[in-house]
């Protein structure tokens, strides 16, 4: 860990190159796991619900619009708790 622009990124990638070792980038897993996790609550929330029709089509885009209660997760979610 360093400073931005102190090296520390080059240094870690030439350590991995010569002891032939896999980089582990810790944002990019974290953000990675947490994109999974959210995908996972929108599959079990949309499961929960049952069929429902979608909404009409928007008349300008042809697109129809995604629904808050599938999208957004519910207010009472824990969401420093599921961070951590």
């Amino acid at each position: 860990m360093g400073h931005r622009g102190a090296g520390t990124t080059t240094i870690i990638r030439m350590i991995c190159e010569k002891f032939k070792l896999e980089e582990f980038e810790l944002k990019n897993e974290y953000l990675k796991k947490l994109k999974e996790e959210k995908e996972k609550r929108k599959r079990a929330r949309l499961l929960n619900r049952g069929f429902r029709p979608p909404p009409p089509a928007d008349e300008e885009t042809g697109e129809v619009p995604p629904d808050p209660e599938i999208e957004d997760d519910p207010e009472d979610f824990d969401k420093e708790g599921h961070e951590r």
